[in-house]
């Protein structure tokens, strides 16, 4: 808060003028008794109409000095505020600053810490990677260079060796079925420990009386089901169909009845029909088909 400077320039008037009336009376004293003239005086009535009534020069003096005084007293209690309040403008400035430094600070340490944790986490995915392609490489290098099976379904490096001919190194191994019975070029079975080759195979129970069996009543279900919906189809058309109004039903769009509640057709159209309610009792012709 500023001080009005213009107190200032007042003060040194002020003085001024009280000593220049301090000394116009110290002079005028002797010279009026010198001159021995009287002094012109004022009536009552005139001093009241000047509104000096009452007051003397010392009078007038005192009143002067004692205002001076009380407009020192006043700039001085100024000049002080101005310096309080100048003071707790400096602490503000300075506890602001403050708080902007550690907010920037806090933020400068949260990007940081946000940073390495960024940097922490993308390592940490990194490494996985990185783990995981050794892995699959590692994987790939011990798997068989003709393998048909890709990397990652299970499948370790050794499994199925006991399924190779050790002779032939083929791959491919027939199993002969524990029911069969060996036949020779005449169908008749080859006994145990001969070293005559099959020509044929027979079985304690056929396989095409089993899928014949099973066609047959996949053949007879169809039918029957076929049977049912026919059925249905010619009862459903055995009835006859009939419009159902509801009770306390409401026709919508009617035309009818439009002109003779005020809605007029333009050009054979009417653009905004009436809708209005249709009493329907539980016995008519329209409801029960009849």
């Amino acid at each position: 808060m500023k001080s009005n400077p213009l107190l200032k320039y007042l003060v040194v008037p002020l003085l001024l003028l009280t000593v220049f009336i301090g000394i116009k009376m110290m002079r005028g004293g002797p010279e009026q008794q010198a001159d021995n003239a009287p002094a012109p005086k004022l009536t009552a009535e005139q001093a009241k109409a000047l509104g000096v009534e009452g007051d003397t020069p010392s009078d007038t003096l005192r009143t002067v000095v004692a205002e001076g005084r009380e407009l020192k007293q006043q700039i001085t209690d100024v000049m002080a505020q101005n310096s309080a309040v100048k003071q707790d403008n400096e602490a503000l400035k300075q506890r602001l600053a403050n708080i902007d430094q550690t907010v920037e600070q806090r933020l400068k340490n949260a990007q940081e810490q946000f940073k390495l944790d960024s940097q922490q986490q993308q390592q940490s995915v990194l490494d996985g990677s990185r783990k995981q392609m050794d892995e699959l490489t590692r994987m790939g290098q011990n798997s068989a260079s003709n393998s048909d099976l890709p990397i990652g379904l299970g499948v370790q490096s050794g499994d199925g060796q006991q399924f190779k001919s050790e002779t032939t190194g083929s791959e491919i191994v027939w199993i002969d079925p524990q029911d069969a019975t060996a036949l020779d070029s005449n169908g008749k079975p080859i006994a145990a420990g001969t070293s005559v080759s099959p020509s044929g195979y027979s079985f304690p129970t056929a396989f095409g009386e089993s899928v014949d069996r099973g066609q047959k009543a996949l053949t007879t279900g169809a039918q029957s089901v076929r049977d049912d919906m026919g059925g249905q189809q010619q009862e459903r058309k055995k009835v006859r169909r009939a419009y159902t109004l509801p009770q306390n039903s409401t026709l919508m769009g009617s035309v009818a009845m439009s002109a003779l509640i005020g809605r007029v057709p333009v050009d054979g159209t009417v653009n905004d029909p009436y809708p209005f309610k249709v009493l329907i009792g539980p016995e008519n012709l329209t409801a029960n088909g009849i």
